[in-house]
């Protein structure tokens, strides 16, 4: 993954970003309303595929680009499965009931980023996709993909709104060859994640070390 902040945006398509940005954050709450009432009337998961034909009236599924509404509700899809595995691990009591809580709702004047499943580069220039109806009203934001990623096959695009869309991080996910290792499946790395402590880790074999999330 290639991380990049956006620091190029003039006026109107900043603007431009941060509505969409906004309308994400509609999609989510929107697809986990669903699935919470869902949940609440049957005590079940509506799941992505029912989720995405119940969401695909709503107004802001029609703003967005569908690909981008999409990956949106997959967004609530996995919040509601961690949500369910956590159900289960109480029952087996692995886990604190009291600990667990369903899926929130983003603040309403809060945002959600922009995840861009379907890429298409011409050149070393990249267009964010807009639905019919959102592309009457707005002018094209194109971005300059980063010489480092020319060579690279892009899956993914994310635009994180951050500081309440006061700027915005550009992730690019990518494919990499697979390094062929000689592993030892008789070994193992228990890792422990926190705060302060990003990561508290154990070998099988006795060693530990502790890696500093603060810094």
């Amino acid at each position: 993954m290639y991380q990049t902040t956006a620091k190029w945006f003039d006026q109107r398509r900043y603007l431009t970003l941060r509505e969409l940005c906004h309308i994400a954050k509609n999609m989510y709450n929107v697809g986990l309303y669903n699935v919470r009432q869902y949940y609440f009337e049957h005590k079940e998961f509506l799941n992505y595929e029912k989720n995405d034909h119940l969401a695909k009236t709503n107004e802001n599924y029609k703003l967005l680009n569908s690909n981008m509404a999409q990956q949106i509700l997959k967004k609530v899809n996995e919040a509601f499965k961690s949500f369910f595995g956590l159900i289960s691990l109480a029952k087996q009591g692995k886990y604190d009931h009291k600990a667990i809580s369903i899926p929130k709702y983003l603040k309403k004047d809060g945002f959600h980023s922009l995840i861009i499943g379907q890429i298409r580069i011409d050149g070393n220039k990249f267009t964010i996709p807009y639905s019919r109806l959102f592309k009457k009203t707005h002018k094209p934001i194109t971005i300059t993909i980063p010489p480092v990623l020319l060579d690279k096959k892009i899956k993914q695009i994310e635009i994180i709104p951050k500081h309440h869309a006061r700027f915005f991080e550009i992730q690019y996910k990518y494919e990499m060859p697979e390094d062929q290792r000689e592993l030892n499946d008789q070994k193992a790395l228990a890792i422990d994640l926190g705060l302060n402590n990003l990561a508290t880790c154990v070998t099988s074999d006795g060693r530990s070390f502790i890696i500093d999330g603060r810094r």
